[in-house]
């Protein structure tokens, strides 16, 4: 069942009509303003990031063509705390946690390439319709819309940075390309630049892009109240404020943009009046991680309506372990290493099945859970992404969950990392024992991490600990594993070939230092179309690094 789809002339011909820099460069060339209304458009943008068969291989059969849900996946599978625990050859993302078949040839570049630029084309055709010469002239409405369309646009920007920066690692060298972005397609660019559109500097795309939009954005909504969680917030610009100025913090050791990325942090937790999730929400059999409106924690989510859900086209179908609505079976769970780094007095140890099942009173939305746990599952199998309302046994009810695009939780693990990177380690670590005490033990248990946080790298080592065990699955940790070179500096690796290691075998990669495949290739259809990225590609890591074999 492993899908590798080898690029043809006609998928080339397709991704080009649909989704190439040329549409991208020509917005109006997809929808006028007489076609469609303004709010068409608007609403337009979070509907395509959860749209399946976004990029056109889902009709040849490619189940990891639905969106945004899906890169999320793809970039939790390229680290080494995911492994398949069910049947691989039903592994529709195997290519991302095998490092194969990711060259531009391939159709699995088109999931992160071909997606990002359609929806910077929705933002940018937003942007054009709606005159933004004078702020103050526009209406409520307006104001909304476009601050909206800002911060989308900064937020696909910020991703494709970091996924297509090529950054340094022991295994591909490419130095002529260190400092570079992604090609930057605005409203104004013209079809002829767009075929001749080279992959800008990383710093301009922040300087000239990402910053200015998330600014402006915040200034539009500053006045602006969400009815729900569905909908782009002040909150929510404060943490991709906080995001952008972490990385921007670690790739030019700025101590400023540390500090202004905990402040953007601490302002998104006292705007959302967000609350960390408690044990009874993280574990809750019908509502776990599928519902925005079910706890306080979640800042920005997605709606995944039930007649848009197929029984393979779906985040839930293939992080669920606990569905019985698809012959999927690839159950995905955790690397054992990192499972037994969890402290046991951590009710977040209880998201995967231990080998001794009566280690926990484990709760489930099955009947059978207990012999379904026993005898269905696999040791370490994940149960932290439920089918929605708890429904296993019908795909269009469970699979309808909504995604998680940002929750507070992640704002509290940045204030404590900057403030540390910052300067004040001392502050940086009582923040960090703060949160996981206060949040994450159990009974009354203590967490202190101060004996483990003698330099400033031993505790950033422990705070990346507890996030990749907070935030597994949600597709986060990969951009913190590359901005950090995780092993490089912090003496960590995303290492799942060992002894004892329940990973299979293909997934047994070992990486000193940056995983290659973390700087994702450039499709075949966008070098064709806009000949000077050719020259400016990223290595193929395809198969560069040989399983581990005992």
């Amino acid at each position: 069942m492993k899908n590798i789809l080898k690029i043809s002339a006609a998928a080339v011909a397709m991704t080009l009509l649909l989704n190439s820099c040329i549409k991208e460069a020509t917005p109006t060339d997809v929808a006028t303003e007489d076609q469609v209304t303004l709010e068409t458009q608007v609403r337009g943008i979070p509907a395509a990031l959860v749209q399946a068969g976004s990029t056109g291989y889902a009709q040849q059969g490619a189940a990891w063509d639905f969106s945004l849900p899906a890169i999320h996946i793809a970039t939790e599978s390229m680290t080494g705390d995911l492994v398949v625990t069910g049947n691989i050859g039903y592994d529709w993302f195997g290519q991302w946690g095998t490092n194969d078949a990711l060259g531009a040839d391939y159709a699995v570049g088109a999931l992160t390439w071909d997606n990002y630029y359609t929806w910077i084309m929705m933002a940018n055709n937003v942007i054009n319709l709606i005159d933004a010469s004078d702020l103050s002239a526009l209406d409520a409405t307006e104001r909304s819309y476009l601050g909206f369309a800002y911060a989308y646009r900064a937020m696909f920007y910020f991703d494709l940075v970091r996924l297509y920066e090529f950054k340094e690692n022991t295994v591909t060298k490419a130095d002529n390309l260190l400092g570079l972005g992604v090609p930057i397609v605005l409203p104004s660019t013209t079809e002829a630049e767009a075929k001749n559109n080279p992959r800008a500097k990383v710093d301009d795309i922040y300087d000239t892009i990402i910053f200015p939009d998330l600014d402006t954005a915040e200034e539009l909504l500053s006045t602006f109240t969400p009815s729900d969680k569905y909908t782009i917030s002040l909150p929510l610009i404060y943490g991709m404020k906080a995001r952008a100025y972490l990385e921007r913090g670690t790739a030019k050791n700025d101590a400023e943009a540390y500090k202004k990325a905990a402040e953007y942090a601490r302002k998104a937790i006292t705007a959302s009046a967000c609350t960390p999730l408690t044990q009874e929400q993280w574990e809750d059999p019908t509502n776990g991680f599928n519902n925005a409106n079910s706890n306080n924690a979640w800042i920005w989510a997605l709606a995944l309506p039930s007649e848009s859900v197929s029984n393979l086209f779906c985040y839930t179908v293939h992080m669920s372990c606990e569905n019985d609505w698809a012959p999927y079976h690839a159950g995905r769970g955790i690397n054992r290493n990192l499972y037994n780094s969890i402290d046991t007095r951590d009710f977040r140890r209880h998201s995967w099945l231990d080998p001794d099942r009566s280690s926990y009173a484990y709760k489930s939305c099955r009947e059978d859970s207990e012999t379904y746990f026993a005898q269905g599952l696999a040791d370490y199998a994940n149960i932290k992404f439920r089918p929605a309302q708890g429904n296993y046994k019908d795909y269009k009810v469970g699979g309808a969950a909504d995604h998680c695009c940002m929750r507070v939780e992640e704002m509290y693990f940045i204030e404590a990392e900057a403030t540390a990177q910052g300067g004040d380690l001392p502050g940086g670590i009582k923040l960090l024992n703060e949160f996981m005490t206060n949040y994450r033990m159990m009974n009354g248990a203590v967490y202190d991490c101060t004996a483990k946080s003698s330099t400033l790298e031993s505790f950033v080592n422990e705070l990346m600990l507890q996030k990749r065990i907070e935030f597994w699955g949600e597709g986060i940790v990969m951009f913190d594993m590359k901005r950090l070179d995780m092993s490089t500096r912090l003496n960590m690796s995303s290492k799942r070939g060992y002894v004892g290691t329940n990973a299979p075998a293909s997934y047994r990669l070992n990486v000193d230092g940056r995983a290659p495949y973390w700087n994702i290739v450039i499709t075949r259809g966008e070098t064709q179309n806009n000949p000077i990225i050719a020259t400016q590609n990223n290595p193929d890591p395809s198969g560069l690094i040989e399983p581990w074999k005992g």
